[in-house]
């Protein structure tokens, strides 16, 4: 056969097997980001591919992109789920299935993105990875892969990652030590939104969305203007730009049969409001609640709030210390993107959002933003700035005597803002919200309000054998402002104590507790008239005390 038909038949075999390659088709599989100190492996970064598909693939001209560094791939054919690996010449790994690239790209300690091209320039997968993907100690990550659990889930982001249990640190070229099932009912929630100028807008979604369905006007809504144009942005696929056909400055926008790379369509965050964004003065955005001495594995947070009427663009606003000399810290930057944050909305920002929401309760996810770093916040004292650009936006100084006295341990516990004629204090997180409010209202909100407590359970009657929430009692209060705790106990109608509900807890202003008709040992109690006793005090002697009766009923069999 001529060497002219042999270049013709191997470009029909590269055409035939890249024209059918879907996306997720081809995945990456498996990431060494930092191989030393090596624990069992040679001390070099790879990439591990994956073929999902039922055909083999020709990676000729195909490229792999980490951050901004790129490499093309040389001739090679994937077969049907089978593994490459892609490392440096220089690396030594006794396995058959490995391709030396010159030119590796560096896969960065901290953040990365790694994304797959086909030879048409086509996303085939993409991986936005953080070192918090490990979920281990800092000293515990070197040496270790990342694995992809789940390869069925090839867009489900970190919930699928985790570092490798192998006991040479990882699996190359070798199905992964942490394969299993992942099973996720995650929906692509609308979580923020950009606006660079007034004929755009910019939909930053909690998940990777079906990029081919997704791409209508029909499933866009915007208040004030028609949608000219939609675009969902690779390489991750989790923003839509929309072009509008007007200009506009306010309006909101709602989704309508938005699915995710998995078919799931979100029902509960899909609209928001949005305006065109005003440079913050001093004042307008604000520290607002600090968690700066953790529980052992939780992170750090600093959460931010709109206190004035516009939006503001989190693009150029930045954090840093106040060094004991006066100097500033290094600036760490809060929001790579233009986030618009509106009138009277809060932000925390911390730099491992599943951990800090595994541990508080985070009522507003889309409210907690991941960054790289935070600046160092000492657990017993320390300042911080807030910046835009040069402009000084908010400064505070934080010690941890600022906790209320009688709380014991104030490792935990957040510090929440209270302004009062033109001063700023600090208080601690009431034990009643959980000692930590991330991303929504203080537990001690600013203003005062009403100058008498008020306590009610509700409802009335109440069953346990109902369907929830019915099958309990509440407890909801407000009290005229911090420093309030408070004993709650149940009596039953004999005056005996059944179940004691609070003990020695610091209230927020407002809050609420739950029983559900069980007693000390973890029994139901049986039907009948129920007594709340309530005894709140504070540290300037005042005490106030209520009773509240409620009768539990239950069903007959």
């Amino acid at each position: 056969m001529s060497i002219v038909c042999i270049a013709l038949l191997w470009q029909f075999i590269t055409a035939r097997d890249t024209a059918v390659t879907g996306i997720y088709d081809i995945v990456v599989h498996e990431m060494m980001i930092k191989p030393a100190p090596a624990i069992g492996l040679p001390p070099f970064e790879y990439v591990e591919l994956r073929n999902r598909s039922g055909h083999a693939v020709q990676l000729q001209r195909w490229t792999l992109a980490v951050n901004k560094r790129e490499i093309t791939l040389p001739p090679y054919l994937l077969q049907p789920d089978s593994l490459l690996l892609l490392c440096a010449p220089a690396a030594h790994f006794s396995v058959p299935n490995v391709l030396p690239v010159d030119r590796f790209p560096p896969l960065p300690d901290d953040t990365g993105l790694v994304v797959l091209y086909n030879e048409r320039r086509e996303v085939r997968h993409a991986v936005a990875y953080t070192d918090a993907w490990y979920d281990l100690p800092t000293s515990a990550r070197a040496g270790r892969s990342l694995e992809m659990r789940d390869p069925s889930q090839p867009c489900s982001g970190k919930i699928n990652w985790t570092a490798s249990v192998a006991p040479a640190g990882g699996t190359p070229g070798t199905y992964n030590a942490a394969a299993g099932q992942v099973t996720t009912d995650t929906r692509p929630d609308l979580y923020f939104i950009e606006m660079p100028d007034s004929l755009h807008l910019l939909l930053h979604f909690s998940k990777t969305l079906d990029s081919g369905k997704t791409a209508s006007t029909d499933g866009y809504q915007v208040s004030t203007s028609p949608v000219a144009a939609v675009s969902v942005l690779p390489p991750l696929f989790n923003i839509v730009s929309l072009r509008l056909g007007t200009a506009v400055d306010t309006g909101s926008v709602t989704l309508r049969g938005i699915i995710d790379c998995d078919g799931k369509e979100s029902s509960l965050k899909n609209s928001l409001p949005f305006a065109r964004p005003q440079p913050p003065v001093a004042g307008d955005l604000v520290i607002n609640e600090l968690l700066f001495d953790p529980p052992a594995g939780v992170p750090e947070f600093i959460e931010l709030h709109n206190r004035s009427a516009h939006a503001i663009s989190l693009r150029n606003v930045f954090l840093c210390v106040r060094k004991a000399d006066g100097r500033q810290g290094p600036v760490k930057r809060i929001a790579a993107n233009g986030r618009l944050l509106m009138p009277g909305q809060w932000l925390a920002i911390t730099t491992a959002a599943d951990r800090l929401c595994g541990y508080y309760r985070c009522s507003s996810p889309e409210n907690v933003q991941e960054v790289a770093s935070l600046p160092s916040m000492p657990a017993e004292a320390g300042a911080l700035l807030l910046l835009a650009d040069s402009v000084v936006l908010d400064e505070v100084s934080y010690q941890s005597a600022f906790h209320f006295p009688l709380i014991s341990q104030p490792k935990g516990v957040a510090l929440e803002r209270r302004d009062s004629a033109h001063t700023v204090r600090w208080t601690s997180a009431a034990a009643s919200a959980g000692y930590a409010t991330p991303g929504y209202a203080n537990s001690h909100p600013w203003p005062k309000i009403t100058d008498n407590a008020h306590m009610e359970v509700k409802p009335a009657v109440f069953c346990p054998d109902d369907p929830a929430p019915a099958n309990r009692a509440t407890l909801q209060w407000e009290l005229p402002g911090a420093g309030w705790v408070g004993n709650v106990t149940v009596f039953d109608a004999a005056g005996r104590p059944v179940c004691r509900l609070a003990r020695n807890m610091t209230m927020g202003n407002k809050g609420n507790l739950y029983w559900d008709g069980f007693g000390e040992n973890k029994v139901l109690l049986p039907p009948g008239i129920y007594i709340f006793l309530i005894e709140i005090f504070d540290l300037k002697g005042r005490v106030k005390r209520w009773k509240q009766p409620l009768v539990m009923a239950r069903k007959l069999n």
